[in-house]
């Protein structure tokens, strides 16, 4: 049985390094493909599986030793076995003159508590209806917990408030939004799809705009029309606008539809940075004067001038037209 017992830490140890390595791996693949830091590994139902046949192959290591010693046991002499059980009598005694190990560690470390036949050399000589006080001394956890404090406390105050060694919280802070900031904008760049109304830009390169192009042929001719003069939906070449002109009001209108006026919402379909290169398409029709044009609905929007590359669209200033109807 000890033999059994000795080897199933042993056992154990094995199997708990190979699964760490197992863990290890996991977590390197998830932090290399830079996702978040739970491994992979915890949703994979073949994990729970092989955790519950270790579970159950251990409980049998256990069971089959415990059934080895006890047949070993009775394989035994009678003469061996009394005097197995006089040593274990003799050890029960020294261990219960001595305390149990939970005893000797609660005394030293834990309460220092006075055995209960000691207890008069620390009683206090006041009465309360028969209730007693006894004098004890401070538990050494929390003692040397409140020493162990202080030192921390004066060795805090040296190193960040006397020698300025350490950053304080002031300078912690607004490092930490400077990192975030940092890693936010590496986010960004490796997420070129990451487009928002806040930060789209008109963007009138050519492949902007072919791309653009492309999308608005397949998805907003039958509304607007070949050179957006405007069918069913408003004439897009003109200076008026009924949500607003300019990159980031197109890029709302299109990105979320008008559905009072039949427009549906796109952004299930078409990626905000798809969303970006049409809406950046639309705003270049400004001009065009396209055969048919429909007539102007909606407010003036005048826009401040556009450098040519990718330059964000300001605000602009509105003026009312006194024809003013409905949609994009």
């Amino acid at each position: 049985m000890k033999k059994s017992i000795y080897r199933l830490p042993v056992i154990l140890s094995v199997l708990f390094l190979q699964g760490s390595d197992v863990l290890a791996q996991a977590a390197a693949a998830t932090e290399k493909a830079d996702k978040p830091v739970v491994p992979e590994i915890f949703f994979n139902p073949s994990f729970y599986l092989v955790a519950f046949v270790f579970i159950i192959l251990l409980l049998a290591i256990v069971s089959l030793s415990m059934s080895i010693s006890l047949l070993t046991y009775a394989l035994l002499p009678e003469e061996q076995k009394q005097k197995l059980a006089a040593e274990k009598q003799k050890k029960a005694a020294v261990h219960v003159e001595a305390g149990t190990f939970w005893t000797r560690f609660d005394r030293a470390v834990l309460t220092k508590a006075v055995p209960v036949e000691k207890e008069a050399d620390v009683m206090l000589d006041h009465n309360y209806d028969g209730i007693k006080e006894l004098d004890n001394s401070l538990p050494p956890w929390w003692l040397w917990g409140f020493y162990i404090t202080i030192v921390w406390s004066v060795g805090y105050l040296v190193h960040y408030h006397v020698f300025h060694t350490g950053p304080s919280s002031s300078e912690e802070y607004t490092q930490s939004v400077v990192l975030a900031e940092q890693q936010l904008e590496e986010y960004r760049k490796r997420r070129a799809d990451l487009v928002t109304a806040d930060n789209a830009q008109f963007i009138n390169t050519p492949e902007e705009l072919g791309t653009g192009k492309e999308i608005y042929t397949r998805n907003c001719v039958a509304c607007h029309g070949t050179g957006g003069e405007g069918t069913v939906g408003p004439n897009l070449t003109d200076e008026f606008w009924i949500h607003g002109g300019g990159i980031k009001n197109v890029f709302m209108t299109v990105s979320n539809g008008v559905p009072a006026k039949g427009m549906i919402s796109w952004k299930s379909q078409l990626s905000p940075k798809q969303i970006q290169s049409v809406a950046s398409y639309v705003l270049s029709l400004k001009g065009s004067n396209p055969s048919n044009p429909k007539a102007a609905e909606g407010e003036k929007w005048v826009d401040q001038t556009i450098p040519a590359g990718n330059a964000s669209d300001t605000s602009g200033t509105v003026t009312t037209n006194p024809t003013a109807s409905a949609t994009l």
